[in-house]
């Protein structure tokens, strides 16, 4: 390696975190996604780290980009340099015993939008000093390095630095409006699913094998189908007769105009609460915490149990559970 290095080199710390990310990402594009950038920003922010020390860091080939030797060197020195600062800043939030503050909670925006955005108000009132960011992403935050302090996932994370708690199952079932069944009548069996039209949402793949069952449907299904990333728009498909979606159960809290529908077909999801030992102690991070746990009470909640609990239709207008077939009494 050249010896070019200077305070200049090092005075920038976060070209070197651009640099940990692409080289864990094993693309500019890709590390720029997770660093909400863009790739030829990054790419410039390798290039001038590269000229600062005078070494190429990265190889690049058609099937991406790898460390050159002495990049490897430097990955090794950055590495060592970031979890020490993680670390500390970890145990500094956890020496923190003040009801005020920022915690970032990282989970899907159906959860956010759905469930605790709703109930967020009662948390304000009681702990008025807090301010919670949902940082929402199918894919689950790195704890480890901080990307959130708290995650919900629907896996369960394998760093075992990690605490995971389960707070319970989603359960979801088939769900159409009532003017899709009218114009189109109510499915009777899975199978009959095959010829309707069938709603997309990444979530289906991404939660693998949970939803194989519904995801051979549609790819089964010879019509157009409607694809989304967000759960907004695909309840708002739902409602508007574009077709059948798979949602949860606790839908049934909230979800005015659509109807589940009982055809044997369920999938189910582990939902867990992780974060780092190391700043559980902290009191709002520790206050926040507490307030999810009660948000999936499976007293208070039964669509969070692990046994499947029928969602309730009392809410919707009773003429359809006798005119359409197939739907939960």
């Amino acid at each position: 390696m050249h010896n070019r290095q200077s305070s200049d080199s090092l005075s920038n710390w976060d070209d070197y975190r651009v640099f940990l990310e692409v080289a864990k990402a094993g693309s500019f594009s890709s590390a720029a996604k997770r660093l909400h950038s863009t790739q030829p920003t990054i790419s410039r922010r390798i290039e001038n780290l590269e000229q600062r020390l005078g070494v190429r860091l990265f190889n690049r080939l058609p099937s991406g980009i790898v460390p050159t030797p002495e990049g490897e060197t430097v990955l090794e020195t950055a590495q060592h340099v970031w979890e020490s600062l993680v670390e500390t800043q970890r145990i500094a939030i956890g020496s923190d015993q003040r009801l005020e503050g920022l915690v970032r909670v990282s989970l899907t925006d159906g959860l956010a939008s759905f469930w605790l955005s709703p109930r967020i108000g009662r948390l304000h009132e009681a702990y008025p000093g807090l301010s919670v960011e949902f940082r929402c992403s199918m894919e689950p935050a790195d704890i480890l390095n901080l990307e959130s302090d708290l995650s919900i996932c629907f896996r369960r994370p394998r760093a075992q630095d990690l605490i995971a708690v389960r707070l319970g199952t989603l359960h979801a079932v088939p769900w159409a409006s009532t003017g899709y069944l009218d114009r189109f009548g109510a499915p009777s069996t899975p199978d009959e699913l095959c010829h309707h039209r069938l709603l997309y949402h990444e979530f289906y793949r991404y939660s693998k094998p949970d939803c194989d069952a519904w995801l051979a449907l549609l790819d089964k299904a010879p019509q157009g189908r409607y694809l989304t990333n967000s759960s907004t728009s695909l309840l708002s498909a739902a409602q508007n007769s574009v077709g059948i979606a798979l949602l949860p159960t606790y839908f049934c809290e909230f979800a005015d105009g659509i109807l589940p529908l009982d055809l044997g077909l369920r999938t189910r999801s582990s939902i867990w609460l992780a974060y780092h030992p190391d700043i559980r102690r902290c009191a709002r991070i520790r206050a926040v915490t507490e307030w999810i746990k009660g948000l999936f009470d499976h007293d208070a909640w039964p669509w969070f149990r692990n046994d499947f609990h029928p969602p309730k239709v009392s809410r919707q207008e009773p003429y359809m559970y006798q005119k359409v077939s197939g739907v939960l009494p």
